[in-house]
């Protein structure tokens, strides 16, 4: 907890056994800890690209003996790696300061992974051509969202390298990065400190969802702005997301969902 840490007294009330005395006011523990600004500040939503990414077997790998001599370490090279692996993906080869997407405007810690936002700016890609037409810009859109979201699949299958290197170093190291992707607004909280909306809980929701480690929603997602190569690789399926809804349309890697076993297939209904 940041700028709160008072002095505490302990003692024994005979009556009504232990106590604890503080120093200072408690009004001192209020919404301010947040170190999100003004929370009554005026909201706005803002189109995005929700990606969240989680790694799996992280509660075990804390759970070894003296975590505290691996675990500062290896959070320190896979965020260093992360964020290095998205400037990089998302670079044009061979092309200086050329981008396939924008990078992420904001980006949060979320004990086992991380939460990313990608602004979808139509008034940008609307620029980018003169005379664009309503369909133009909507195929122009769906294009940059797929780059993005393949760029997140290059990401965690470039994990498996970093994974190789790092568990000559650790013990019960992370062996897959998830990702889970929805488009959608989110309302900044607190002068934009933090963000909240549906995309982000769906994200969340899908970055471990019945055993698959990548999938995004098909909401506001076209597989038309994808290359034929990353298209062929993903199918949409419709599901039931626990605490968003019934009838929910995604997307799964094609290999991955043959690999499930036949009770979490039946999860899943073609399309």
């Amino acid at each position: 907890m940041s700028g709160f840490s008072p002095n505490y007294r302990y003692f024994i009330d005979p009556e009504n056994g232990i106590h604890i005395e503080i120093e200072g006011s408690l009004k001192k523990f209020n919404p301010k800890l947040l170190n999100i600004g003004n929370l009554k500040a005026p909201s706005k939503p803002i189109e995005v690209l929700s990606v969240v990414f989680d790694l799996e077997g992280f509660t075990n790998f804390t759970s070894q003996i003296d975590p505290q001599l691996s675990i500062p370490n290896y959070i320190s090279e896979f965020f260093h790696w992360l964020f290095r692996q998205i400037r990089t993906e998302l670079k044009v080869p061979g092309k200086e300061n050329i981008m396939w997407a924008e990078l992420p405007f904001f980006s949060k810690f979320m004990g086992d992974g991380a939460l990313f936002l990608w602004k979808i700016d139509l008034d940008k890609i609307k620029n980018s051509a003169e005379d664009i037409s309503p369909a133009d810009l909507k195929n122009r859109t769906n294009e940059s969202v797929c780059n993005i979201v393949a760029t997140m699949y290059e990401i965690c299958k470039d994990y498996g390298k970093f994974y190789k290197l790092a568990e000559t170093n650790y013990t019960s190291t992370p062996k897959k990065l998830r990702c889970g992707i929805a488009r959608g607004n989110v309302f900044p909280i607190g002068n934009g400190l933090d963000f909240v909306g549906p995309c982000i809980n769906i994200a969340s929701r899908l970055q471990k969802f019945n055993g698959l480690s990548f999938t995004f929603s098909a909401r506001g997602i076209a597989k038309s702005g994808f290359s034929p190569e990353y298209a062929s690789e993903f199918r949409k399926k419709r599901v039931s997301i626990r605490g968003i809804g019934d009838g929910e349309l995604i997307f799964v890697l094609k290999d991955e969902f043959n690999q499930l076993p036949d009770d979490l297939k039946s999860n899943f209904i073609d399309v």
